[in-house]
């Protein structure tokens, strides 16, 4: 028994360069943002009860910032693990020559955020470069009435923005997978009759679904709960929950700190929700075999 203790501290000892900085940023931020969404440990006194701040759930405007959040999350997750998927098969089966040049997949992937938002920017506003074109080509009258891809209710400048930087992650995992895979398999399915979407969606999908999943669960929250590509390419209102949070925080008086933080507390909630709701679903899609 005695032993069993020591072995334990030993253990947590040398985990200690990781647990410190987790426990003190990590989980004294969290500490932090419950307190002061329950109106403690505020740089000034706020009048109000113990749940005050979680009212701000209940604003009309609040709910329609996080059901546009959902939709934009969703739709760039589901664009970018689709498009990975079917460009990571297609690397796959590339030549062996070939496969060096395919590096230039991973071109976005090591652009910052801030970066893409601004491509998007740049190609997609109404004074971009694609509404010239289509200006140029006699597909618009102006390029005022080019329709309006960035700020509309569809949230498409966001979805673009992280679908062109999220696909490359995608292949990466998906593609790591493949690697793992028998090429005879897929030889012997086309031999028996099966054509090229048969044997995508029947042999080579099953094998990459532990790392589509996976993909799928990070590149939602992310897009969940991102702040620089809203910051530039959401409209205001209604705006996406981080952008709210910043608003709230930043640029209300301190009397909303309450409700900023209680819109991070529920979005964490949230985060761990989904990824237990996931996981559980995709384990019992894979039989009770957990991949994830």
């Amino acid at each position: 028994m005695f032993a069993e203790r020591a072995s334990w501290w030993v253990t947590l000892f040398k985990l200690s360069p990781l647990l410190v900085p987790f426990c003190v940023l990590f989980l004294g931020g969290l500490v932090l943002a419950v307190a002061q969404s329950l109106g403690f440990w505020l740089p000034v006194p706020v009048s109000g009860g113990l749940f005050d701040g979680y009212g701000v759930l209940l604003n009309p405007h609040v709910l329609a910032s996080a059901r546009f959040s959902l939709w934009v999350a969703l739709a760039s997750a589901v664009i970018s693990v689709s498009a990975g998927a079917v460009l990571a098969y297609a690397v796959w089966r590339l030549p062996h020559g070939l496969e060096r040049a395919s590096v230039v997949y991973k071109v976005p992937l090591i652009l910052p955020h801030i970066a893409v938002a601004f491509i998007v920017l740049v190609f997609w506003s109404q004074s971009g470069v694609v509404a010239s074109f289509a200006f140029h080509l006699g597909l618009v009258d102006g390029v005022s009435d080019f329709p309006s891809v960035l700020y509309g209710p569809e949230g498409g400048g966001m979805i673009l923005a992280y679908v062109f930087k999220e696909i490359p992650f995608v292949v990466i995992l998906a593609h790591a997978v493949l690697k793992r895979l028998d090429p005879r398999l897929v030889e012997t399915a086309h031999m028996l009759g099966a054509g090229r979407a048969r044997v995508f969606l029947q042999v080579v999908l099953p094998h990459m679904r532990p790392a589509l999943n996976t993909s799928f669960i990070i590149l939602f929250l992310f897009s969940f709960g991102a702040f620089d590509i809203p910051f530039l390419l959401a409209r205001s209102s209604p705006g996406m929950l981080p952008v709210e949070v910043y608003n709230l925080y930043f640029r209300r008086d301190l009397s909303h700190r309450p409700e900023a933080m209680a819109l991070l507390v529920c979005m964490f909630l949230f985060a761990l929700g989904f990824v237990s709701l996931y996981t559980r679903i995709a384990s019992r899609l894979e039989q009770g075999d957990r991949k994830l």
